[in-house]
């Protein structure tokens, strides 16, 4: 998918920009803007990261707060694109999510699917902003579908199918270990001791039914049998049910006692990034931008993800306590009722010494069997941790084998990435790129992407690395045909290496046919660089400053 052309239209659908785009190669916004004076100032207001959120609602981007403001709510953005060699167009109002094609209205979803729009993995190759991780991923921390996605995107795939059921594993491992250790802690039960505990409460399961079995021999059965119907057998139903419901009630209450820890922890998190502010602010210093951006996206990722996690565990918490209460109330009923059958026992002059006698040893009975069903629990959830840590033994065989598979592949990749390190650089620094499987283990992710960067200290190593891997996935990519950089994702780099980065992107989207779309600032290129500079003239598509912003006015 390609964007050939973009009108901005405002209320009164007048023509406020029209932008035309290179189906291949470079396009820069290009900002005509000196460097701010400080690092708390930026020079967005002229456009170039607004006109790259338009670009990015044609490519199936949710509205965005930050770009549907009053300002502009209800302008127009036409765009022609190109899908599957037809050109479609696409018109899109500022405000709302559904889209007209070819003068057909349909919703976001409709879109996303006739085009066969994948967010999350175009979210890969379209950066409003930079990341923080090496691969694309939205946190710091690459999940399994980053992880996964990432491998795919560099013709990795064979990898994708055993690093899914790794995962599936390794969480499975987790979670059993979890409910054992509550398991242990709530019965004051040793690992070491169950399998003997288990064994012993067997024996004594069996003598207990011996014991019952020689009352019933020594009464007939029309003795016993309507008092023993009436009372005991009863009374071993509603006491099998009564535990059964003081079972249930402590998994509710052991459950609300994990999420109000879970929702503890929470708050916990939001208050460190609350208490990093104030103690700034009464220290009276300034944070660097980056600081507070990174206390901002933990703000928002709490906001986004933690308390919506936190209104489902408390929703969940209310749920219980209504279950808990009803379970408490039957529990007295069934109480009661137990009651009601020992005074008819005891009642019962011709069988009352036996009938006590047979009740007292189906109720022992019940609680070792209450018992030993807990133990059965404990004995099956080490059953389910060793057959899932035999099943990682199978998938880190499978993964060493495709590593080893994959490694003509991996070494082009190592060699392709040197050799653009030792063009990026004057001065001698080489560069080593790896995907490693780990050693197996139970918590440890299996996979590691590395790409060591040696003899380059400077602040910008790490945004050039992350570019690397950008250009990587452009060149060798096979499921997108388009790239997108917003001019912060070259900041702190010298303006060698960006000079450098954007002469190999153009270079790839020409051999490659893909499209390449970049903001960039005028105090950003190097201006001794004439190559770049002439590719930059050539292919900027729009040119922005403070005399002429996208819209006309600030935003």
């Amino acid at each position: 998918m390609k964007i050939l052309n973009l009108k901005i239209l405002d209320l009164d659908n007048k023509i406020i920009q029209e932008i035309p785009f290179n189906e291949t190669g470079s396009n820069f916004i290009f900002g005509d803007v000196t460097k701010p004076n400080s690092k708390t100032e930026t020079s967005n207001s002229i456009g170039k990261t607004l006109l790259l959120g338009f670009i990015n609602y044609f490519y199936g981007a949710d509205e965005d707060s930050e770009i549907s403001k009053e300002a502009i709510e209800n302008w127009k953005l036409i765009a022609n694109i190109k899908y599957k060699d037809e050109i479609f167009q696409a018109q899109r109002i500022i405000g709302s999510s559904n889209f007209i094609i070819n003068e057909e209205t349909i919703s976001i979803n409709e879109y996303k699917k006739r085009f066969q729009i994948s967010r999350a993995l175009y979210s890969k190759q379209i950066f409003l902003n930079d990341r923080s991780s090496l691969i694309p991923a939205y946190d710091k921390n690459p999940s399994k579908e980053d992880i996964e996605q990432f491998l795919s995107m560099i013709n990795l795939d064979k990898f994708v199918s055993p690093v899914d059921g790794y995962y599936v594993a390794q969480n499975n491992i987790k979670k059993n270990k979890e409910t054992k250790k509550q398991l242990l802690e709530l019965n004051n039960w040793k690992q070491k001791d169950i399998e003997v505990g288990l064994f012993y409460l067997e024996k004594k399961i069996e003598e207990l039914r011996e014991e019952i079995a020689a009352i019933d021999s020594n009464h007939s059965e029309v003795e016993i049998s309507s008092q023993k119907d009436y009372a005991v057998k009863e009374y071993s139903v509603k006491n099998e049910e009564l535990k059964q419901l003081l079972n249930s009630k402590q998994k509710l209450e052991l459950e609300n006692k994990r999420l109000s820890v879970y929702m503890k922890e929470a708050k916990s998190l939001n208050d460190t990034a609350k208490n990093i502010k104030k103690l700034y602010e009464k220290a009276n210093y300034e944070l660097p931008e980056l600081v507070i951006k990174s206390l901002e996206e933990t703000e928002v990722f709490y906001k986004d993800s933690i308390l919506d996690r936190k209104k489902l565990s408390t929703a969940r918490i209310k749920e219980n306590e209504l279950f808990i209460e009803k379970y408490q109330k039957r529990i007295l009923q069934l109480k009661r009722y137990l009651n009601n059958i020992d005074k008819i026992i005891q009642e019962t002059d011709a069988f009352k010494e036996a009938l006590i006698i047979y009740k007292n040893l189906n109720e022992e009975l019940q609680d070792l069997m209450y018992e030993k069903g807990n133990l059965d629990n404990m004995m099956k959830l080490n059953e389910n941790i060793d057959e899932n840590d035999i099943e990682l033994n199978m998938l880190h065989s499978d993964l060493i084998q495709l590593r080893k598979d994959y490694d003509e592949t991996i070494i082009d990749y190592r060699e392709y990435l040197f050799d653009l390190v030792n063009d990026l650089y004057s001065e001698k620094v080489q560069a080593f790129f790896d995907v490693k499987v780990r050693s197996k283990h139970q918590q440890t992710r299996p996979i590691q992407i590395n790409l060591k960067i040696d003899g380059d200290s400077g602040e910008g190593v790490g945004t050039v690395r992350r570019r690397l891997i950008d250009i990587l996935i452009f060149r060798w990519g096979e499921k997108l045909d388009f790239l997108f950089h917003d001019s912060s994702c070259f900041t702190g780099v010298d303006s060698r290496q960006i000079s450098k980065l954007l002469e190999i992107l153009d270079t790839v989207s020409e051999e490659t046919n893909k499209q390449y779309i970049v903001t960039l600032n005028r105090f950003q290129i190097d201006k001794n660089d004439t190559e770049l500079l002439d590719i930059v003239d050539k292919r900027t598509v729009i040119s922005l400053s403070e005399d002429k912003k996208l819209l006309g006015f600030d935003f």
